[in-house]
């Protein structure tokens, strides 16, 4: 059920088209190629996006750490290597770092108002469950600790395999995936009867 409600909740956007190969604008940028980087922007622009939202829970905050994401990348181009991960590992890394530094700022934040950036042209009806449902779950979200609400939602609102994830928290795909099935019970255990 728990599946079912998380992917209800969420519009998935990876329905944009991402090319099946985004390693030659990478390689361009590396060299300098200020529009493939453009391309690279345009690719992950709304997914860097969403993560940093659903974590920080507010729209300027994550518009800024986003914008900070892209320079970020800009200016360690040189540095980065497509031997040690992907260009969108290395992205959700610089993200996570700085959604953790605001967050040490701020010392406080909020998993709400996610409902404003789901979009839907669905029945009312349907929209009013998906309200509901949404609050709940982030309710749980927010019960967990940050790190281990960046594990569920690369995983399960970002899609990302275990690999990938584990490259972004620094961890290895076996503990990752363990912790995921782990996580996954807690949050069930929280939503039952709730849903």
């Amino acid at each position: 059920m728990l599946h079912f409600a998380l992917y209800c909740v969420i519009y998935v956007e990876w329905l944009l088209i991402m090319p099946d190969d985004y390693n030659e604008y990478v390689k361009s940028a590396i060299a300098g190629d200020k529009e493939a980087f453009g391309e690279l922007y345009r690719i992950f622009l709304n997914k860097i996006y969403r993560f940093t939202y659903y974590l920080v829970g507010d729209e300027f905050s994550a518009e800024d750490i986003t914008q900070n994401t892209f320079l970020r990348a800009w200016k360690g181009l040189a540095n980065f290597s497509m031997n040690s991960g992907t260009f969108q590992s290395y992205l959700y890394t610089i993200a996570r770092n700085l959604v953790i530094d605001t967050q040490r700022k701020k010392k406080a934040y909020s998993l709400t108002g996610l409902e404003d950036v789901i979009e839907s042209k669905e029945d009312p009806e349907i929209e009013v469950w998906k309200g509901q449902v949404s609050e709940k779950v982030h309710q749980a979200l927010a019960d967990l600790e940050t790190d281990d609400q960046q594990i569920i939602i690369l995983r399960f609102f970002e899609e990302m395999q275990f690999d990938e994830i584990s490259k972004v928290v620094g961890s290895n795909s076996g503990a990752i995936r363990v912790k995921v099935h782990r996580l996954m019970g807690i949050l069930k255990q929280k939503l039952e009867g709730k849903i």
